[in-house]
């Protein structure tokens, strides 16, 4: 069981609490540090990053730039969501509202992964959802847990620093060199994009910078102004990969 010093971190009374939140009544909001995360994981802390919960606007405008601008090789009815590093779970309820097969998650936290599932049931019971694809959420650890054997768009809001980084893509060449299937990859505050760059196996599609809504940047701000160490431009850079293997 986590420690009561654990859970107050990551469900500190002072967090200030997103819209989104405050609408679903879910638990989504707050910046979680990765000293934080780190606990009871066994990984270095120096691999890993903060939780903050992607701004609604940035996903659902990144998603609608994979459908428009990058021309998916499987219909979205036929690929799977899947959200590496998935915190609290925001970004998966976000993507449900999307007619994808499926929607998955990986978290490594245990508290994390815990609150991820009660905002899942929280969601499924929520008339104002408007969810349209199942969601399931895995306590694993994302460079070693199966990836889906569909089509896959992965979602990653930066959840970890360059070690895991490699890692998760050796899995993914090593998985889609089993069972070739596409495998496209959203990037949100891409602060490693340039490994994706240059590497032999991924093809860069896209690349920008997102805007929020006013209203999710209020938020942010509101947010990030109780941590001294971070800061909110009202955008994240992001882009978007394509596996073309090795050859292309």
């Amino acid at each position: 069981m986590p420690s009561k010093k654990l859970q107050t971190a990551i469900h500190p009374r002072e967090a200030v609490i997103h819209p989104f939140d405050q609408l679903h009544g879910t638990d989504t909001s707050g910046l979680i540090a990765g000293d934080i995360i780190a606990r009871g994981t066994g990984v270095p802390v120096e691999e890993l990053t903060a939780y903050y919960g992607i701004a609604p606007s940035i996903l659902h405008r990144l998603l609608d730039h994979w459908l428009q601008r990058t021309a998916p090789l499987a219909p979205i009815s036929r690929t799977v969501f899947l959200d590496v590093g998935a915190g609290k779970g925001r970004a998966m309820l976000l993507a449900s509202q999307y007619p994808f097969l499926r929607i998955e998650g990986v978290e490594l936290n245990a508290t994390l992964a815990g609150v991820a599932h009660n905002n899942i049931a929280l969601w499924q019971n929520d008339i104002t959802s408007e969810a349209l694809a199942p969601i399931a959420l895995h306590h694993a650890d994302a460079t070693k847990h199966t990836l889906p054997p569909e089509a896959t768009l992965a979602f990653l809001f930066h959840p970890f620093e360059l070690p895991i980084l490699r890692r998760f893509l050796r899995h993914v060449e090593t998985s889609l060199a089993h069972n070739p299937r596409p495998f496209d990859l959203l990037y949100a505050n891409a602060e490693h994009g340039s490994l994706l760059d240059r590497h032999p196996a991924f093809t860069r599609l896209w690349i920008g910078s997102v805007a929020m809504t006013p209203d999710d940047h209020l938020a942010d701000l509101a947010a990030i102004a109780q941590q001294k160490e971070y800061g909110s431009t009202g955008d994240e850079l992001c882009a978007i990969y394509r596996f073309t293997g090795r050859g292309a």
